[in-house]
């Protein structure tokens, strides 16, 4: 089934909060609905017996009565509705096959008036700015909001900063244009980051790094050797907030032959920055990561070595060495857990388990692929202090996070275990069952 970003599908359950199948026995007998999806308040999206979509919406009929009126006919291939623009749309396939050269779209308002048929071939979709991206023959533009061009589809890639200014690519290279096509960094950049603050972006230029102010169109020079987009090792992270922060390393070197995993990758000075540049988390440390709570960052001082390891099942993996030391500090670089142990993991949103000892490795098992640690001893810190002592073999963990309480276990008795609330207290009598205290139910 085809997709178009922005708008929402129905085979994409990943994204999808709204119900399922909820339409009476009634209206799904009538229009012989095998799935449905409700999209808003009185739009329901659906497929038929016959494998087409179409869109139902919600009327209410004497009194509470309520009845529904099929306002886009199951006749496409896949349907989408944005809730941004409150915009339907529909494709129509050719020979059953989905063909962008061939693909016919359709966008509908919420009574189910066509707005637009586009041309055979051409395509759009809507981002999270609530910009119309269109593309033909490889090429893409603009529309408004009306379907009215903007933008002929002459450039390789182009993608919003905002409702505004476009980063746009020509010849492999990047520049920057406003919504009316005016130049405003010329094609010139082999990398330019789509998070904007005070109107500034982040752009790249023979390995330079460059804070550009889109209003005055000055560059200023970086003082960075690498700026790379947030990633984490955390599960679950980066979150939104995030998202618009970058890692930046000084005194860079870079491993070719390593994995793309950052922390295998690179040496030298980390730190964390704005998206206009501005230095948030000093680089001060070998080594930083985010965490799913935006306002802690784990970070590393020492020699942080990393090669590779056999294990005891003869398989190769990436592992730590040296006399590097893990800690917490928060968004002011305030030492949250002190630099001094050998590893740390998130559990909750300010739970933190703390190692010493032990190996930190890669591991890259089967849908794994993260860091982790095996042996040593663990203990807890909630955010203000160690609240576990440092002794137990193993904590309870669900989707890597602790729920309601710390179920901690020692090694020479694995099924006996210990309990601790968020603020240390150790329960002794009636102590929970850690099976009635996980996430989803697992």
């Amino acid at each position: 089934m085809g997709k178009t970003p922005g708008f929402k599908h129905l085979t994409d359950p990943f994204v999808s909060t709204t119900p399922y199948n909820l339409l009476p026995r009634r209206i799904k007998l009538l229009y012989r609905i095998i799935y449905s999806e409700l999209v808003s308040d009185d739009l329901t999206i659906f497929k038929n017996s016959s494998g087409k979509w179409g869109v139902l919406k919600k009327e209410q009929k004497w009194g509470f009565t309520s009845w529904y009126t099929c306002i886009v006919k199951p006749r496409y291939h896949s349907v989408g509705y944005n809730k941004q623009l409150e915009m339907i749309e529909a494709v129509e396939i050719v020979n059953n096959e989905w063909d962008s050269t061939t693909n016919i779209f359709y966008y509908y308002n919420t009574s189910g008036k066509l707005l637009r048929q586009l041309e055979k071939g051409t395509s759009a979709n809507i981002d999270q700015h609530g910009n119309i991206i269109r593309k033909k023959n490889g090429l893409y533009g603009l529309f408004d909001t009306n379907f009215n061009v903007l933008i002929e589809p002459q450039y390789e890639q182009l993608r919003a900063i905002d409702n505004t200014y476009f980063i746009a690519s020509k010849n492999q290279l990047f520049g920057i244009i406003s919504v009316t096509d005016q130049p405003i960094l010329e094609f010139a950049y082999t990398e330019i980051f789509d998070k904007t603050i005070n109107n500034r972006v982040i752009v790249v230029k023979n390995s330079a790094y460059f804070s550009f102010d889109m209003i005055n169109q000055t560059l200023e020079s970086l003082p960075f050797d690498q700026v790379l987009r947030p990633t984490s090792n955390t599960y679950g992270a980066p979150t939104r907030n995030s998202l618009s922060l970058f890692k930046a390393i000084s005194d860079c070197t870079k491993k070719e032959d390593m994995e793309e995993e950052d922390m295998a990758k690179y040496r030298g000075k980390w730190g964390i920055i704005e998206a206009d540049g501005s230095i948030k988390i000093p680089l001060e440390y070998d080594y930083i990561d985010f965490l799913r709570n935006p306002r802690f960052f784990k970070v590393c001082k020492g020699n942080l070595v990393v090669n590779d390891w056999e294990d005891v099942e003869s398989d190769y993996r990436l592992n730590v060495s040296g006399n590097a030391k893990w800690g917490i500090v928060d968004a002011e670089n305030n030492s949250i857990v002190p630099i001094e142990y050998d590893w740390i993991d998130e559990v909750e949103s300010t739970i933190w388990v703390v190692y010493k000892g032990g190996q930190v490795y890669y591991n890259d098992d089967y849908q794994e692929n993260y860091w982790t640690i095996k042996g040593g001893k663990l203990g807890v810190y909630n955010g203000k202090q160690l609240i576990t002592p440092i002794e137990y073999a193993s904590i309870d963990k669900n989707w890597f996070r602790v729920k309601d309480y710390i179920f901690v276990r020692k090694e020479d008795h694995p099924a006996d275990y210990d309990v601790y609330t968020f603020d240390g207290k150790k329960i002794e009598a009636n102590k929970p069952n850690p099976r009635d205290h996980v996430y989803y139910g697992g």
